[in-house]
């Protein structure tokens, strides 16, 4: 980091690229969200799910204008001028701002759902309410396999509202962090990437190997080109510094292919107590 940070590095100019979100989600605070959508990360990236998309254009906004007292603009992203006719409908309001404010902190997303059910401030959207519609009639019934959208809702009902607040900051590009698939066509002064394991489509030492070789088994050319393209497109996004954090051993064959890419100077191991 040191020679990072010699070299003009800036944490607020740079971009941190992993692979995959059971990392970044454990690291940025929504493990419990990448869950629920393991193998469909677009349903939060993307906000194609419908309570990640009424969160995080509806909820965190007039929530973000209320603590900010900007009553005008809360109430123009709710779509619609409330009926507040007397003092008590202002101390209505307030005390349900207030109790969302409250939910968001330290409640569950079906806590702030069923809140928002109760006082429709904001309304809730009709693809919510339809899948809250379908989970009672469901009652306490098992939900069929077949439903996959609706166990999704149901067990994202369960995490706790907190990891809305950290997938807000990451789709709207509020932190540092963002996946190597994500990126493809954006740029950044300086870019981390990080290549570790755990992911069985990506073995980066091997990627190394067969690029210093070029001896590709036929039974391992789709997975290479795959992390061929990956790992371009990822060391391609910076305007200015480049720094990749290899996490797993390397072979002195894939060392030799790292010293071709990035120059004797620009390879050099690292501590174990540095990678924990």
């Amino acid at each position: 980091m040191a020679r990072l940070e010699a070299e003009g590095w800036v944490p607020e100019k740079t971009k941190v690229l992993m692979l995959t979100h059971s990392v970044l989600a454990a690291e940025q605070g929504y493990p419990g969200i990448a869950e629920v959508f393991k193998g469909r990360n677009d349903q939060f990236v993307r906000k194609e799910d419908p309570v990640v998309k009424f969160s995080a254009e509806v909820i965190e906004p007039m929530c973000a204008a209320y603590l900010a007292g900007n009553y005008g603009e809360m109430f123009q992203i709710q779509g619609a001028a409330p009926s507040i006719k007397c003092h008590a409908d202002k101390l209505s309001w307030r005390a349900d701002m207030d109790q969302l404010v409250k939910l968001r902190r330290e409640g569950s997303i079906g806590q702030v759902l069923d809140h928002l059910k109760k006082t429709g401030r904001p309304v809730l959207a009709s693809r919510i309410v339809r899948r809250e519609n379908d989970l009672d009639v469901l009652k306490d019934e098992s939900i069929p396999q077949e439903m996959g959208a609706l166990q999704r809702h149901a067990a994202l009902r369960e995490v706790p509202y907190s990891e809305i607040l950290e997938v807000a900051k990451f789709v709207e590009g509020a932190t540092p962090f963002a996946t190597q698939h994500s990126v493809k066509g954006a740029e950044f002064e300086n870019v981390l990437v990080v290549l570790g394991g755990g992911w069985n489509h990506y073995n980066w030492p091997q990627l190394l190997e067969f690029l210093e070789t070029k001896k590709i088994p036929k039974n391992k050319s789709k997975s290479y080109y795959r992390s061929r393209n990956l790992f371009y497109v990822s060391i391609s996004r910076p305007r200015k510094r480049l720094a990749v954090l290899a996490t797993q051993t390397m072979s002195e064959i894939a060392l030799k292919a790292a010293t071709h890419l990035f120059g004797p100077e620009g390879v050099e191991e690292l501590p174990l107590d540095q990678l924990n």
